[in-house]
């Protein structure tokens, strides 16, 4: 039968099917609707409920790995927080997320950044701080101890914002994009958990996909109030911020190949296994 071919079936076709399919919504996006999820309006409503003038960190935990997943969850974040007027902290527990992180903030706030004229005041980039878990405690106790200048060599203690922010008492909401360790679990611990808790120090996460499951205790514990998951979740607050903001929605057509991908190997599993049982309960070698 047709069907019990598919054992053999070189792989190279399912390559060229994928590639082909894949492209579809890349070149002419499907604009499938777009579910917001609850992690998704935590992230939302968490950040909305802020008052100007509020102080968030944000904080770059990734490589040029995750770039697809955590570097547009980041820059629609930044921009939400900056229309806001939440006053940033910008920094990097990951050597590899220094640079990203520069490149999302001048994305955000324009090619002159640093050289712009609210920086110090309103926004401030720290750039890598090192020392892992030890480096987040060190900065959650004494941000001051953590580094001794910013991303461009000048002194923290001649930025305005630096001075009254002097450790994560004064931090009202940490954002935190992460693909691995350390990452929101340090967070909770090193920082959350020394300096109030959950109340005093409100967690969202943006973070790959395949890690979200292991964000669920700490989020229905509500030691994290809001997850972006993966590209879905950078999709799903562009979405919200093109509602409400001059935002441009630009993760559609990668949702859109994401899902076309995701049903196409869904298919090739069902019929890849109906092929197998065929040949199994026909006689044929397993």
């Amino acid at each position: 039968m047709a069907l019990e071919k598919i054992t053999h079936l070189d792989r190279r076709y399912i390559y060229i099917l994928l590639f082909f399919f894949v492209s579809i919504p890349l070149l002419a996006p499907l604009k499938l609707p777009i579910p917001i999820s609850e992690h998704t309006y935590g992230v939302y409503d968490t950040t909305n409920a802020m008052s100007a003038g509020d102080v968030a960190v944000c904080s770059f935990d990734f490589g040029p790995a995750t770039i697809p997943e955590n570097r547009p969850q980041a820059a629609a974040w930044i921009f939400h927080a900056r229309e806001l007027g939440l006053r940033i902290v910008a920094l990097a527990f990951w050597a590899g997320g220094g640079p990203i992180g520069e490149d999302v903030l001048r994305d955000v706030y324009g090619s002159d950044f640093p050289n712009i004229p609210e920086y110090g005041t309103e926004v401030v980039y720290l750039g890598y701080i090192p020392g892992n878990e030890v480096g987040m405690q060190t900065f959650g106790d004494n941000t001051q101890s953590a580094k001794g200048t910013d991303h461009y060599g000048t002194p923290i203690g001649d930025l305005p914002l630096m001075q009254e922010v002097t450790s994560a008492e004064q931090v009202d909401l940490w954002a935190e994009w992460t693909s691995g360790t350390p990452g929101e679990q340090q967070v909770i611990q090193f920082v959350q958990g020394r300096h109030g808790g959950p109340s005093a120090l409100p967690i969202v996460v943006g973070s790959t996909a395949v890690s979200v499951p292991g964000m669920m205790p700490f989020y229905a514990a509500g030691q994290i109030v809001g997850i972006l998951n993966g590209l879905a979740g950078a999709g799903e607050y562009e979405k919200l911020m093109s509602n409400d903001y001059d935002y441009p929605f630009e993760q559609g057509p990668g949702l859109d190949a994401q899902s076309v991908a995701h049903v196409l190997v869904i298919l090739f599993v069902a019929v890849g296994n109906i092929g197998y049982a065929i040949r199994r309960y026909s006689g044929g070698e397993s």
